[in-house]
């Protein structure tokens, strides 16, 4: 049976007041705050965060595949997936694909995961990581 056997997350620890940014707008504020990512954080940094919080008792040779989902990758030609599966160390013969250039793409990742795993090709054992990471920047003059 296919499912979800665990879940991480990653918020980056930085808070910009909304009422700061109306007050810099001069438009009305929504009222809270919004998580700003640091300078060196990309969606890639992000993304070993989530997946470092997931996988804390699962063994990462269990994995045969990496799905990586943003729209806001730093890289257009290289893919994340291989560079996190570098930084997670995991197999060398895991599959891994990078999803984008649409605001399904996470939802398009993890229908992929339980497609394969639901498939014959699949080894039973092996969990497929799916990892969704955003970075988006804010229009100028916007409540973003």
């Amino acid at each position: 049976m296919v499912g979800i056997v665990a879940y991480g997350a990653y918020i980056p620890r930085y808070r910009l007041s909304r009422g700061i940014i109306a007050k810099a707008w001069g438009s009305p504020s929504m009222g809270g705050e919004k998580a700003v990512a640091c300078f060196d954080e990309d969606t890639i940094t992000m993304a070993s965060e989530a997946v470092f919080d997931c996988l804390g008792g699962i063994d990462t040779h269990e994995l045969g595949g990496l799905y990586f989902a943003s729209t806001t990758a730093p890289y257009r030609e290289k893919q994340c997936s291989s560079l996190l599966s570098s930084v997670l160390d995991l197999k060398q013969n895991i599959i891994s694909a990078d999803f984008g250039n649409s605001l399904r793409a996470g939802t398009s990742a993890f229908n992929a995961a339980v497609n394969l795993l639901d498939s014959s090709h699949a080894n039973p054992q092996n969990k497929i990581l799916v990892v969704s990471s955003e970075c988006r920047l804010g229009v100028p003059q916007s409540d973003l």
